[in-house]
Parts: structure tokens; C-alpha cells; sequence
């Protein structure tokens, strides 16, 4: 999902922002090479990341964690029947993160457009 604006904010200005804006059960963290992305994490297998660019914010649902990114790579793989019913019952399905995306996406939207 990608959010166009028209005053892009710097990273750290968007931290501050989702720090101060989501509920406590969230955590926000700077991620990648040179802090280029956020993390959003809820529970521990549910996330999304944000990427700002020139005139637009991109919202990709991800996992938070190193060992939830293993987990859904294993997941692609035979081991896809132990590690699925993990994710359903963690609450990491499709439609959580669909439903993350868009809550990070609106309060976003308010704020920055």
C-alpha cells in the first residue's frame, strides 16, 4: 500500500510520530542498512514496514522479527503444515496484516496529507 504526500516526513520524524500516536502495545524501530525503513510490530509475528520516499510513504505487511522472517520463509517449504497452524494461532494471518496495514495507513493519511 503505498501513501502519496505532500510533505514527506524523515524517518526519525515518523518514529517520533508512531511512538507517540499507536496504543503502547506497539513497538516502532528503525530497520535495514543506514535505518532506511520502520518496523511496526503488534504482536510478535504481525508488522508492517514503512519506507518514505520523495512524495509518498509505502506500507508493506512484514514480519517484525528476525525469527518471524525465518519462520515465513520456512513456511514456503514443506514444514508449511507444523508452521502454519504457529502463525493462525499467533494471529499472524493474511487478513491481521491486511487490517494492520490499513490502521497504520489511516493514521498516516490523518496526519501527513
Amino acid at each position: 500500500m503505498t501513501i502519496k504526500v505532500t510533505n514527506a516526513p524523515t524517518n526519525t520524524e515518523l518514529l517520533s510520530f508512531l511512538q507517540s500516536e499507536l496504543p503502547s502495545n506497539y513497538k516502532s524501530k528503525l530497520f535495514g542498512l543506514g535505518d532506511k525503513s520502520i518496523i511496526v510490530q503488534k504482536p510478535t509475528f504481525l508488522g508492517v514496514q514503512l519506507t518514505v520516499r520523495e512524495n509518498e510513504i509505502s506500507i508493506l505487511a512484514s514480519p517484525p522479527s528476525y525469527g518471524g522472517g525465518l519462520l515465513s520463509g520456512l513456511a514456503m517449504t514443506e514444514l508449511a503444515i507444523v508452521i502454519l497452524p504457529i502463525f493462525w494461532l499467533t494471529g499472524a494471518s493474511p487478513s491481521r496484516f491486511r487490517k494492520l496495514e490499513k490502521e497504520v495507513a489511516s493514521l498516516l493519511k490523518e496526519n501527513y496529507n
